[in-house]
């Protein structure tokens, strides 16, 4: 995730001090974070003095969701909110995890979760079962000691899913289903849809909860997201599919063998989508993959 906040210092003191993220970059206006020293970055923040606040019901980002190897590792991280006294605003049982939510201090929204075991959870149809019933703190905070609470997130953290305020669902459905290739794992949640790659719960959701309206565009919030496919094959499938439906892509991502591709979503934010090895060349056909991700 790459976030504008209006004020650095005070994003770092939220992302690092109260969560426990690590600095793995830090420059005069830009921060990058993850949960181990020589691994991947999880958030971006970049300064914008200037930056105008976000309005409450804007189209944009809902909430980023760091997910924890464990449950007793989101119980750390709920200790950590409690030695910080920072406000919790929900914590849910979705069957398929528990989650506490919260806020940065730009008013992003932030999941923290852990995974409950995949054969536990219950699919039909193609649906998996989700559910939002209270979530039973004490439970969660007597698998530790409070006093063995780490600083740090474990290194094994990482970005499990992002959820977006979008305009219109059926464009929504269409970009990451259609185009991207995601499968759509719910739909029973009245305004919103799921959709995961590799039989995971989901990677992404988009809903229609805070109406149509778009921010300012030099408001706080989301800069860009990215997702990382599994195989170069994949990546240039995809781009030969957005040239050929004419999604917008940036034109410095456009060339053959780059390893990342800049996508335009439905609300105008920058997806890119990125693979560690280098593209092939462009394909003579254009097939359909829906093999994003395994996580």
């Amino acid at each position: 995730m790459h976030l504008r906040t209006a004020d650095l210092r005070r994003a770092l003191g939220f992302y690092e001090g109260v969560l426990g993220l690590k600095v793995l970059e830090n420059r005069t206006t830009e921060v990058s974070l993850g949960a181990a020293e020589n691994g991947p970055p999880l958030i971006i923040l970049t300064e914008d003095r200037n930056a105008a606040s976000r309005p409450l019901r804007t189209i944009g980002l809902y909430h980023l969701a760091l997910r924890y190897p464990t449950r007793r590792d989101l119980a750390h991280a709920f200790q950590r909110l409690l030695n910080a006294n920072h406000p919790i605003e929900g914590a849910s049982d979705h069957d398929v995890s528990e989650a506490i939510y919260l806020s940065d201090p730009d008013n992003n929204g932030v999941e923290l979760y852990a995974d409950r075991s995949r054969a536990t959870w219950q699919w039909h149809n193609g649906q998996v079962g989700m559910s939002t019933k209270p979530l039973d703190m004490a439970s969660l905070l007597a698998t530790i000691k409070p006093e063995t609470t780490p600083a740090h997130v474990p290194a094994g953290t990482d970005l499990g899913h992002i959820h977006l305020h979008v305009r219109n669902l059926a464009a929504a459905e269409h970009f990451f289903r259609n185009f991207l290739g995601f499968d759509v794992t719910q739909r029973n949640y009245p305004g919103a849809l799921f959709f995961s790659a590799g039989g995971y719960h989901h990677h992404l959701a988009a809903n229609t909860w805070a109406g149509h309206a778009a921010p300012p565009a030099n408001s706080v919030g989301l800069i860009s997201y990215r997702l990382e496919v599994p195989s170069a094959e994949a990546l240039a499938d995809l781009r030969a599919r957005a040239r050929e439906s004419g999604v917008k892509t940036r034109p410095e991502a456009a060339g053959s063998d780059s390893q990342l591709l800049s996508i335009s979503d439905p609300n105008g934010n920058w997806l890119e989508v990125y693979c560690p090895i280098p593209s092939p060349a462009p394909r003579a056909t254009v097939t359909r993959t829906h093999q994003l991700s395994n996580n």
